[in-house]
């Protein structure tokens, strides 16, 4: 479905004394459809420019991204825009990812209206009635705003967001660095029975090896801004039963009020 060849960034710092900084260099890897490819790497590894690179938030300075053979670099804005749509991002910071004065249900619909999804509010409020039992949400979140609800409720509507847009591909950036370890094993339960439910492709990006471990079909992982693993998950990190086993034990019922 989607693949990076030699995907390499440099920034360049400073104004007088200006100093080039290589983030990215020669990243390669594949996503299958319906399958999670894990990226693994320390703070500063490079890992986070990749998610922002294959969402098309940063252009790459080499290296190409395609999708489903077509070559993103390649496309007009209008063009690209359409190809984005399914190409969809989790940030690592779900309440800084929502507007604190916009309405969780207007955070819903906004990126419906954008994408041209819907015609109504009617029609949008139908449309998120689905993605809340998707996301395992109750009704009841809509009318709060986001300094209202909890950091698993607030993870749960970006993950929503996202899948508003139907995407093909979901790139989550550690999704559950900021939530505590029994709602971090509720929400990689939920992408995973997402992924389940609508078939997409997944990139997990994670510092954690267990998140990787517990997810991930395959995985790279990143030092430097270069990939120094690459293989499956089992055969590369060491055995552990902390998350992993904390997970399987997880019902996949509602769990809205977390």
């Amino acid at each position: 479905m989607l693949e990076a060849i030699n995907l390499t960034k440099y920034f360049t710092q400073g104004l007088l004394n200006q100093k080039t900084i290589c983030a990215v260099e020669n990243v390669s890897f594949q996503v299958p459809p319906g399958k999670t490819l894990g990226i693994m790497g320390t703070s500063g590894s490079g890992k986070t420019t990749v998610a922002k690179l294959l969402a098309g938030l940063i252009r790459p300075t080499a290296g190409q991204i395609v999708y489903k053979g077509t070559v993103l670099s390649e496309l007009s804005s209008a063009q690209a825009r359409l190809f984005r749509s399914k190409l969809q991002m989790i940030f690592q910071h779900p309440s800084l990812a929502l507007d604190p004065r916009q309405t969780i249900v207007d955070a819903l619909l906004e990126p419906l209206f954008v994408h041209k999804l819907i015609d109504s509010r009617r029609q949008g409020l139908a449309k998120i009635d689905s993605l809340l039992h998707l996301t395992q949400l109750s009704a009841d979140i809509l009318p709060k705003y986001p300094w209202q609800i909890s950091g698993g409720q607030a993870q749960r509507i970006v993950i929503a967001r996202a899948l508003g847009l139907e995407p093909e591909l979901l790139i989550a950036d550690e999704p559950t660095a900021m939530l505590d370890v029994s709602i971090q094993a509720q929400i990689l339960t939920l992408l995973n029975d997402i992924q389940r439910q609508t078939g997409l492709s997944l990139i997990l990006i994670s510092h954690d090896p267990d998140v990787i471990r517990a997810c991930a079909d395959r995985m790279i992982g990143m030092e430097e801004g270069k990939v120094v693993m690459n293989g499956i998950p089992a055969a590369i990190l060491p055995p552990s039963d902390g998350l992993f086993a904390l997970r399987n034990t997880l019902p996949t019922y509602n769990t809205g009020g977390l």
